[in-house]
Parts: C-alpha cells; structure tokens; sequence
C-alpha cells in the first residue's frame, strides 16, 4: 500500500522544465562576490532582471525568504506587490501560497524513497496523509517551505539529485551560501580548465531568458 501511494506521490510532483540552466557568469560577475553573484543565479533561476532580484533583496533578512518569494510569484498569477503585502500582514509563505492558488503538491519534488529524514520527514508526511485522506490539511511551517523552495533551487539549477540538494540544505546553511558555494566549484578558476570569463555563455538571463527584463 505505501509503495502504491508514494508512487501517486511521484506521479503528482512533475519535474520543472526549466532544470539545468547553470552558466558561467564571466568576468562581469566576480566570484568573490557572493552577494552579486547569487543575485544573478536568482535572476537566471526566476527569470528576473538583476536588478529587480537586487531590489527586493533589500526588503528581506534572509536569502531563504527572498528564494520563496519569487517562487511564489512564479508559480502564482499575482503580483510581486500582492505577495509581499501578504507576508507584511504577517502570514506565513505556506498560507500565502494557498491564497495565491499554489496547490499543495507544487511544494515538493520527487523524492526517489518514502522517508528522506530530517529535516524533511514532517514535510512529506504530511503529504503522504493527504493523498490517504484528501480532507487531511497539510499546513506547512516557515522553516518547512523554505528547505522544501531551497532543495528545489538546487536541484533544479545544477541538475543534481533530490537526495544531494537535500544533503547541501541539510547543514541549515542557506541557500545563499548554497549556491553560490556550488557555482565556485564549477565555475572558479581552475574548475574543469574553466576560468573567470565568459567563455560565450550568455549572461544572467541569456538561452532564451531575454524577457526577464519585462518581468516585476
């Protein structure tokens, strides 16, 4: 019966088509730079102008927090504006996102056993419990969404398994620290004969992502 509703567990959390949009940034971007750099990861990630991504960065303490916003943004129809007036009322980013008409599922990504451990094994219990009982409310912390929008940064950014961007996220660093940790590792000097130029790779928003810009 378990392997059954974890298969329906699978069925329901597709994969984003957007995994795997890792480029080198170049010079233009120093890698020393961790705050501009994960700027324009962010802004490759969501779609977003650098500057857009800078500009609501002020507005949070946390790189965990900025992550979920532009998630939801995304995966809503409402504006950046709306989402954030939401939150300043003091709710939480899982009850933002069921206003804003995220369903539950859209939360999770695919995880390859039926318990992926801490800190994510209340996450998907909760889960598991709505697909057996449909009346059954998952209700999702702070700490919860963040790790579950962080793995999927991850996970879909490099293209690496769920089990290893659960491992990255596990140490409580955040996302932050992440990825730009992971860009240096493929991208810094002397990271496969790559170096810090631009090795005609497209900027943060290039392959396709030029309408970034027109996005707020």
């Amino acid at each position: 019966m378990r392997k059954i509703l974890f298969a329906v567990l699978a069925l329901a959390l597709l994969p984003d088509a957007r995994a795997g949009v890792d480029v080198a940034f170049g010079a233009r971007v120093p890698i020393g730079d961790d705050g501009n750099l994960f700027v324009n990861i962010s802004s490759r990630y969501f779609e977003r102008d650098p500057s857009v991504v800078q500009s609501w960065g002020r507005r949070f303490e946390s790189p965990d927090d900025l992550t979920v916003f532009f998630w939801i943004t995304e995966n809503s129809r409402k504006s950046a504006d709306f989402v954030f007036a939401l939150r300043r009322q003091g709710l939480t980013w899982f009850e933002i996102g069921t206003r804003c008409g995220i369903p539950v599922e859209r939360w999770y990504v695919q995880y390859p056993t039926e318990d992926p451990g801490p800190p994510y094994g209340k996450a998907y219990g909760y889960w598991r419990k709505h697909e057996k009982d449909p009346d059954y409310r998952v209700k999702l912390n702070d700490r919860q969404t963040r790790d579950l929008v962080a793995v999927k940064m991850c996970h879909e950014y490099y293209r690496v398994p769920v089990e290893t961007a659960m491992d990255w996220r596990r140490g409580g660093e955040d996302v932050q620290r992440i990825m730009t940790r992971q860009y240096k590792e493929r991208h810094g000097k002397g990271a496969h004969g790559e170096g810090d130029d631009d090795r005609g790779h497209g900027g943060a928003h290039g392959n396709g992502h030029g309408h970034a810009a027109n996005k707020h």
